[in-house]
């Protein structure tokens, strides 16, 4: 079946138009458009297997990791201009091949493109890997201990690339290369950086992302938090790992504190992700403080019970927050 047909008679590009006119009207957001057009293109007759995509997906992948392959060696042989140059160029290859599987330069329109998608999946593919390369390239020519400068490098063609087509794994690219260079600042300022300087910066982190999901500037909004909420919950937790036990105090509130951020946020935004992550929260550092407060004299088995009970409770809370209508308005 020709990939234009979907159900009810129209085409791709009148449906488009027609879900681009009921978000100019603000009758659905862009993330809503999203979806329709995707569980449009899903419920399509032919369209349950997308058997083309995968094959493509998967002859990509053989050509990139012969391509890895082939380069890798000779990798060591090559001087470091070398080794830039051929970075360089994939990640130019790379763009372009995103730029030309879109359908050119017009195509990337932002949140009111029209590209179908597939292309739109390949194409994000394509450009968070060029974020990739392009964080090499800049860290092999800088030379640094860091990813100071390749974070930074690789973060600016994540977002150009989102910006250009917002697609889901473009997300997940800008969050790993923002994760990326957080913490090559922290390592940059004090390169003996302790628990404190990692947590701050972390929370920071998906605070950041946590306030621009919310307010839209992401078009996967849930998707959006979600990666917030989980590098937050990293942060939070991360006293627990690298801190004595005196100050491993902080990990537990920071962890129980955004776990009630999370609980409280779900009953405005119903992203699920939310809720798994408040009762993983929840669930951890409880039974972490049992093992702790214990001085590690409780077995394995009575953590596990704990845990489990800790869990059946956050479990039930949750499906009660769940049941609760968020407020009107």
């Amino acid at each position: 079946m020709p990939e234009s047909h979907v159900p009810g008679g129209l085409d791709d590009s009148a449906r488009d138009r027609a879900l681009s006119g009921l978000v100019d009207q603000g009758v659905i957001s862009t993330e809503q458009a999203v979806a329709v057009r995707d569980a449009l293109e899903t419920a399509a007759p032919g369209h349950r297997i997308r058997w083309a995509e995968i094959i493509g997906y998967i002859g990509g992948g053989l050509v990139l990791l012969g391509a890895i392959a082939l380069v890798a060696a000779s990798w060591e042989d090559l001087a470091r201009a070398g080794q830039v140059t051929v970075l360089a160029v994939l990640t130019a290859a790379l763009l372009a091949g995103g730029v030309a599987t879109a359908g050119g330069p017009r195509a990337l329109a932002g949140r009111h493109h029209r590209v179908a998608t597939v292309r739109r999946r390949i194409t994000g593919v394509l450009l968070a890997l060029a974020a990739a390369t392009s964080t090499l390239g800049i860290h092999v020519l800088t030379d640094e201990d860091t990813f100071l400068a390749g974070g930074a490098a690789g973060l600016v063609v994540a977002v150009a690339g989102y910006v250009a087509l917002p697609s889901a794994v473009g997300t997940v690219a800008c969050w790993a290369t923002s994760v990326l260079l957080v913490g090559s600042i922290v390592e940059a300022l004090d390169p003996a950086a302790e628990w404190l300087g990692y947590t701050l910066a972390l929370l920071a982190l998906g605070l950041l992302w946590g306030v621009l999901a919310g307010l839209g500037v992401l078009t996967h909004r849930r998707l959006g938090l979600g990666l917030g909420a989980a590098i937050a919950l990293v942060g939070a937790h991360y006293p627990l790992t690298w801190a004595s036990s005196a100050e491993s105090i902080w990990g537990y509130a920071l962890t129980l504190g955004l776990a009630a951020l999370l609980f409280g946020y779900y009953r405005w935004e119903r992203a699920g992700v939310l809720l798994v992550l408040g009762i993983l929260a929840v669930t951890v550092t409880v039974a972490r403080m049992v093992v702790d407060l214990t001085s590690g004299e409780v077995g394995a088995a009575a953590v596990l019970l704990v845990a489990g009970a800790v869990l059946l409770v956050a479990s039930w809370a949750g499906i009660r927050l769940h049941q609760t209508r968020p407020p009107a308005g």
